[in-house]
């Protein structure tokens, strides 16, 4: 069998990382030809994971994403001259780690499949709004499609490339192409199959179908005949209608099961990937037990204090008192007075000024450094209650005693790629109130801060950290990114320890002693209970999380038109027809300024946001995407306006 393979890639950093060398060793096992296209001008880093395997590579503006690549190979870069001297055509893009046993298995056990084409899996995931309000037949996901010689030497396939636009929307790509190739020549008469068993999980009722690669790895991998891993699962939120124990299973399964390498999976998804959706979604989570031994570990350790209040001395005496003395313990406070007293008893102690960054980088000689601080545990400004519970959230968990730092130090020894711990976000009293309120309106400044600094992180303006905090267990040379960091910067440096540990290749996470977490877990659980006794009374019964969270929406969407009687449409897109049939006294549609737009849609006008003179008289609902709500609202809070909701 003579096969040519095409092979897309894209990185918006230009590097080509390790996994995508194995992938295409592999391939080159079961290929004759092997053609790479980079959806990009160049290759900065690890052009030798594509040119050691590869008989031909491309470079292309990335228009049309990985259909747009494809064409092109397939029309013009390679062209059908070419592509016609080979009885099989392998269309595969960079989007899946593996494969997790030998390529040439898989293809020989789809060589028996009397079949035209055939991919890794089959999909049917059913009308929901996710999938751009329309029902999704079955298809072969595109990712990885093999074209066998009936198919690929007929002309309905050569006329299906050269017809196909270059999509300039995201959605359009799902839609017209990852949809439509299956039934378009399924409808023609091909025949087609995958390698996955998906079949174990449909369902005939098509809203009970889901993506199986995103909620169900772990079974896909072990169980159902799919020995590949999507990387475009670690970003996706399914608690909807799960809990996320699949995608850290699988990980574990491939690391402990398989001859794969998991580094190569942990070396892109710590470059590419939003650290709070690795943190959420790989369950970067560490319980410390006290039942353990904890050998002593190699390396140096700083335990660095920050002291604000008096009343902290008793409480901060008790926990240093648990430690063994190989920690060095340095003390640090703007006030003398609260100094001397931890003089006395033989700490070392320095008055500084302000937690400058350089304040920070002094510590990057030390293998490991913990950044303390205290609390206010008086009763000036609040119950001494409070701030006892936020101290004791801190301490109990980060320096709770020489059994819980071994634990700590324990787990950055065995997990080379670990390089920053934090605590749990605390949820009690005005802590509550914090839940939810994410950058806060920092995105803008923190994202100026990683670029001046170089940092190779991803921020998302939907997608605040994990967790902003001052308090930390971190890795020492995670902190000479700091090096050259304005004083002017000092109030951003909570939110910036995880991004500086990923640009040091290192992923964060949050830990706790075991007594913290079985007593936060049962608060955390009341406080659901409260929540949904509330929201019960107000609004009837739900049956999910996703059926409460409508539920909530579609009351303060009610008053919210109540309250307003006309009403503007934020956006023109699928959601914002969809809402206009079904909001009352709606009179027009908004886009911001610049972009293109039509005079009209569905009857009404369409201006920018400009073009709104009294704003007082309107009520506006804004009917897009997440990450384009925030930058709308943005624009509206800056014009003063605050008569806005979002779906």
């Amino acid at each position: 069998m003579k096969r040519l393979c095409i092979y897309l890639t894209y990185d918006k950093d230009h590097i080509a990382d390790a996994y995508i060398g194995y992938m295409l060793k592999e391939l080159r096992s079961c290929a004759d030809y092997l053609a790479v296209v980079c959806n990009e001008e160049k290759i900065c880093q690890g052009i030798e994971n594509i040119e050691n395997y590869t008989d031909q590579v491309f470079y292309r503006e990335n228009k049309g994403f990985d259909a747009g690549g494809m064409k092109d190979a397939l029309c013009h870069l390679l062209g059908w001259r070419k592509i016609l001297e080979y009885e099989e055509l392998i269309l595969v893009n960079d989007s899946i780690f593996g494969p997790f046993r030998p390529m040439a298995e898989i293809f020989a056990e789809m060589g028996s499949k009397p079949v035209d084409f055939w991919g890794l899996a089959k999909a049917e995931y059913g009308a929901c709004k996710e999938n751009f309000g329309k029902d999704v037949p079955e298809h072969i996901q595109s990712y990885f499609i093999v074209v066998r010689s009936k198919m690929l030497h007929s002309q309905a396939f050569r006329e299906y490339w050269e017809t196909m636009p270059y999509y300039e929307v995201f959605s359009d790509l799902f839609k017209e192409y990852e949809f439509r190739f299956t039934r378009y020549f399924a409808d023609l008469g091909y025949t087609y199959d995958a390698l996955a068993d998906t079949k174990a999980n449909d369902s005939e009722n098509i809203n009970h179908n889901f993506c199986q690669y995103a909620a169900i790895s772990y079974e896909l991998i072990k169980k159902r005949n799919f020995p590949f891993l999507k990387k475009q699962q670690m970003a996706f939120d399914t608690l909807g209608n799960q809990t996320q124990e699949h995608l850290r299973l699988a990980m574990e399964y491939i690391d402990q099961h398989t001859d794969y390498d998991v580094s190569l999976i942990w070396e892109n998804i710590i470059r590419t990937l939003n650290m709070a959706d690795l943190q959420r979604n790989l369950c970067l989570r560490y319980r410390i037990s006290p039942r353990e031994e904890y050998a002593k570990i190699s390396g140096t350790v700083m335990i660095a204090v920050i002291l604000a209040y008096q009343e902290s001395e008793e409480y901060v005496l008790e926990y240093l008192g648990r430690l063994c003395p190989d920690y060095s313990v340095r003390i640090f406070s703007r006030e003398e007075n609260i100094l001397q007293p931890y003089r006395e008893l033989g700490y070392e102690c320095e008055e500084i000024h302000s937690e400058e960054p350089e304040f920070f980088v002094k510590f990057s000689n030390h293998d490991f450094v913990c950044i303390l601080h205290d609390e206010d545990i008086s009763s000036r400004k609040r119950p001494s209650c409070t701030g006892k519970s936020g101290f004791y959230n801190q301490w109990e968990n980060l320096l709770k005693d020489g059994s819980q730092v071994r634990g700590i130090l324990r787990c950055f020894q065995e997990d080379p790629r670990l390089g920053f711990l934090t605590y749990p976000q605390p949820v009690f009293a005005k802590y509550f109130g914090e839940l939810g309120n994410g950058w806060n309106g920092n995105f803008e400044k923190v994202a100026e801060i990683t670029g001046s600094l170089g940092l190779k992180c991803q921020l998302s303006e939907i997608r605040a950290p994990f967790r902003v905090t001052e308090s930390f267990w971190i890795r020492g040379n995670v902190l000479k990114g700091l090096r050259g960091l304005p004083v002017t910067s000092s109030q951003y440096l909570p939110y910036l320890w995880s991004y500086l540990a990923q640009d040091k290749g290192y992923y964060s996470g949050i830990v706790e002693s075991e007594a913290y977490a079985a007593m936060n877990e049962n608060n955390l659980e009341y406080y659901l209970q409260q929540i949904a006794v509330q929201i019960r009374r107000q609004y009837g019964v739900f049956g999910d999380f996703s059926s409460m969270k409508k539920m909530v929406f579609q009351g303060a969407l009610q008053s919210f038109c109540q309250k307003h009687s006309r009403l503007l449409i934020y956006g023109t897109g699928y959601m914002a027809r969809a809402y206009k049939d079904i909001l009352p006294n709606v009179e027009g549609f908004i886009v911001s300024d610049g972009r293109n737009k039509e005079e009209e849609l569905e009857g009404l006008p369409v201006r920018y946001l400009s073009e709104i003179v009294k704003w007082e008289d309107y009520g506006v609902v804004l009917c897009l995407d997440e990450k384009n709500q925030v930058q709308v609202i943005a624009s509206l809070e800056k014009k003063g306006i605050k008569n806005y909701i979002g779906v």
